[in-house]
């Protein structure tokens, strides 16, 4: 086989490599990214430290280990958090027009490491 087949070869399999990690889908880039999208967005309005909070919206400290919903009877989900981030709620304004699915789904993943 001549070099630069072989040379080619190896740098298609590292692009291909490369596109199987996009650096906004490892993990730690990823919850990263959530909390950049929770201090753009989310921050005025909740709190994530504390179950107590001095801020309109209810506080988003272990949301996903609670047995219930701020404000709600549901238990929680990650599906349900995800629409009502995408829709709002009686106080909260929709953000699908603000963020997409996968910030959407970074955001949700840092939510549920807090």
């Amino acid at each position: 086989m001549k070099r630069w087949m072989l040379a080619l070869m190896l740098a298609t399999a590292a692009v291909a490599a490369d596109r199987k990690n996009l650096p906004w889908e490892r993990p730690t880039t990823r919850l990263l990214h959530g909390q950049d999208l929770y201090r753009e967005h989310c921050v005025v309005c909740h709190d994530i430290e504390g179950k107590t909070t001095k801020k309109p919206g209810p506080s988003l400290h272990h949301l996903f280990k609670n047995p219930k919903l701020p404000l709600s009877v549901g238990k929680p989900s990650r599906e349900y958090v995800e629409v009502k981030i995408k829709f709002g709620g009686d106080f909260m304004p929709p953000f699908v027009k603000r963020m997409n699915d996968a910030e959407i789904g970074a955001l949700v993943d840092y939510l549920e490491t807090k």
